[in-house]
């Protein structure tokens, strides 16, 4: 009977618990959960793994405590935020990425127990100086970490090999060192205005591009670094930038400074394993250097010079500017295109201007043969002969005096007088109409004349 009991207390006990989590949709059909109140805060972290992204709405509580929470299937993204103040949890092991953007209030960030994530991106928390995140073994990958325009005073806390690091625009940044040996990715650093010590001294590898520039740092020590397979850019007040065991960069080298760095111009001079261009430069306003500079990395027999040329004044190489290049092609075309349609406009012109001649000597022409027609007429007159009140005189474009009688009785129709007679031939060919007609050997058939009432009679001679 008390098993019976005690195990109707377990399932009530184990129900309530149910029930409690089920209050809270831990895998949200939608895939992810935004937390508007103090309510929404307290439901989320019963949640031992929650399944989507979290959110924190723009008019959200100014304080978000997850602890309770353990895994979050997603990511934790939290911006602009206005009253935030406070973003922590204690128990928190796993998330996606921690993205934390906008947030003018945020002074504490706490996730010390932190050991799954793949970046965190941070970006614009004036209010931050310091943090607590992942204080113990990391056991993943870490992709990417970003931190722009904070108020973090060290960063001592970044102890992981990354994929890509950027750090940049921390205003109140005093010191940064690097206590790994590699970056699988690229490494930014710049806009650190208050930078004093920059230690980089165990690094050896690179695998992306390095870009460090506008700190106020004078010395850079790359004592370890071999290799660099992305771009170089280096560019401040150094006085001193040293990479004495570096032997290949996979792209351009790009050193500028105001202070004096012909040291490491001299060696990137004496070292040809570079892949793409490189220029050094030293900017100095006491005692200018020239800049070592290869253009094209991948000299060779092509890019030698004429040895018939000479230089006679030194300075640093000249090189064709490829927007000019393009300004200059592009004028070109213009002036063929130009070319070729003044060629068919004036082709145009001169078709109809000889149109135009062609209709004005025909015009003329008429215009003549009018003329002509009239001063015709006007002699006919003049010799008596009468023409018709009423007859066209001329004809439009015709050659030839076109006449007609006139419709008034001055003229009389005349015909041929009827009493004259035909003239037969004579009888000499065999056929006679004349005398006496004699009787035919054989018969045959008589023809009367049109002009004559004597029959026409055929006679045949004699065989």
């Amino acid at each position: 009977m008390r098993l019976c009991i005690a195990s109707f207390v377990w399932c009530l006990i184990s129900y309530a618990a149910v029930g409690v989590e089920g209050a809270t949709d831990c895998k949200p059909a939608l895939g992810s959960l935004t937390i508007k109140t103090a309510q929404d805060v307290s439901d989320v972290a019963k949640c031992s793994t929650f399944t989507g992204d979290i959110f924190v709405a723009a008019d959200g509580p100014d304080e978000v405590i997850l602890d309770g929470l353990k895994s979050i299937l997603g990511n934790l993204d939290v911006e602009n935020v206005g009253k935030l103040h406070s973003l922590s949890s204690m128990t928190l092991e796993a998330v996606s990425s921690l993205t934390l953007k906008n947030l003018p209030e945020l002074s504490n960030l706490s996730f010390p127990v932190l050991k799954k994530f793949s970046s965190l991106k941070w970006d614009n928390l004036p209010a931050l100086e310091g943090c607590s995140i992942a204080t113990g073994p990391i056991e993943t990958d870490i992709g990417e970490i970003t931190i722009s325009n904070t108020s973090m005073k060290s960063l001592d806390w970044l102890v992981w090999s990354v994929g890509q690091l950027v750090i940049t625009d921390n205003a109140k940044l005093e010191s940064f060192s690097l206590p790994y040996e590699e970056i699988h990715g690229a490494l930014t650093f710049g806009q650190n205005a208050a930078l004093k010590s920059f230690d980089v001294s165990r690094l050896i590898r690179i695998e992306g591009g390095l870009n460090i520039s506008n700190n106020d740092v004078t010395t850079l020590s790359f004592a370890k670094l071999q290799v660099i397979q992305g771009n170089v850019k280096l560019g401040g007040g150094y006085t001193n930038i040293s990479m004495p065991v570096l032997n290949s960069i996979g792209g351009s080298l790009d050193a500028e400074s105001t202070g004096d760095i012909s040291a490491l111009c001299t060696n990137l001079e004496k070292d040809k394993s570079f892949v793409g261009h490189y220029e050094c430069e030293s900017k100095t306003s006491d005692t200018p250097q020239p800049s070592t500079s290869n253009p094209d990395a991948t000299s060779g027999p092509d890019n030698e010079s004429d040895p018939g040329e000479e230089d006679d004044e030194p300075g640093p190489s000249r090189s064709v500017d490829p927007r000019s290049i393009g300004i200059a092609a592009g004028v070109i075309v213009i002036a063929i295109l130009a070319v070729i349609f003044s060629i068919f406009y004036f082709k145009r012109r001169i078709r109809s201007k000889v149109r135009e001649i062609s209709h004005d000597s025909r015009t003329k022409k008429s215009i003549e043969l009018s003329d002509t027609d009239t001063s015709s007429v006007r002699s006919l007159r003049n010799a008596g002969v009468p023409m018709a009140r009423t007859a066209s005189v001329k004809e439009l474009e015709s050659p030839a005096i076109r006449l007609e009688l006139a419709s008034d009785s001055t003229v009389s129709l005349q015909e041929l007088p009827g009493a004259l007679l035909p003239h037969e031939l004579d009888g000499r060919h065999g056929r006679s109409e004349l005398g006496t007609p004699i009787a035919p050997l054989s018969p045959a058939p008589s023809f009367e004349s049109v002009n004559s009432v004597t029959p026409l009679v055929r006679y045949e001679m004699p065989a």
